[in-house]
C-alpha cells in the first residue's frame, strides 16, 4: 500500500494508480452501502404505494414543513422537476397541500397534511429498522466518526466543480 506523496492518497485507491481497487473505492462503498439501505426501503415503501422519490419528499416534509419545492428538492436530493412530478401524485393522494407563499407568489410552499405526517411516520420507523441493522457492529464512536467523515466529503464535494 504505496501513498502517492503529493496527494496522500494510497495506491489501491487513487484512480491513477495500477494499484487501484474499485472495490475498495470509498465512494464505490458508499453507492454499495446506499443501494442496499434504498432497495430494502423502496420494496417497504411501495406497500404505501409510494416510490423512493415520493418517500424522501414526504420524510423531509416532516421534518421541515412547510417548504417550498425548490428547497424541498435539494433537501430531499432530487432534482426539481421529479420533485414537481411526484408532489402531484402525493397531492392526488391527500398526502400534501400546497399554497402560494404570502410574500412571494412566485414561490409555492408545500406541507404535510396529516395522512402524509402519518405516511412518512410509518416510514420513518422502517427508516429507523432498517439503519439499526446497518450500522449494527459498529461503536457509536466509529459512528460519529463516519457522520463527520461523510460531512466533509459532502463539504468538499460542492466546492467549484473539477473543471
Amino acid at each position: 500500500m504505496k501513498n502517492d506523496a503529493r496527494t496522500g492518497i494510497p495506491g489501491e485507491l487513487d484512480f491513477r494508480s495500477p494499484e487501484f481497487d474499485l472495490f475498495a473505492s470509498p465512494f464505490y462503498l458508499i453507492a454499495h452501502a446506499d443501494f442496499h439501505y434504498h432497495e430494502d426501503l423502496d420494496r417497504a415503501a411501495a406497500r404505501f404505494g409510494l416510490d423512493r422519490t415520493a418517500y424522501r419528499l414526504l420524510t423531509t416534509l416532516h421534518r421541515r414543513s412547510p417548504l417550498n419545492i425548490k428547497d424541498l428538492a435539494h433537501y430531499a436530493l432530487v432534482k426539481r422537476s421529479t420533485a414537481t412530478r411526484a408532489l402531484t401524485r402525493l397531492k392526488d393522494a391527500g398526502m400534501v397541500s400546497q399554497s402560494i407563499d404570502s410574500t412571494d407568489s412566485r414561490i409555492v410552499n408545500v406541507n404535510l397534511t396529516e395522512l402524509g405526517r402519518e405516511t412518512a411516520g410509518k416510514i420513518l420507523q422502517l427508516g429507523d429498522r432498517q439503519l439499526a441493522r446497518a450500522i449494527e457492529g459498529i461503536s457509536e464512536e466509529r459512528l460519529r466518526e463516519l457522520t463527520t467523515t461523510l460531512r466533509q466529503l459532502v463539504v468538499n464535494l460542492t466546492k467549484l466543480p473539477i473543471d
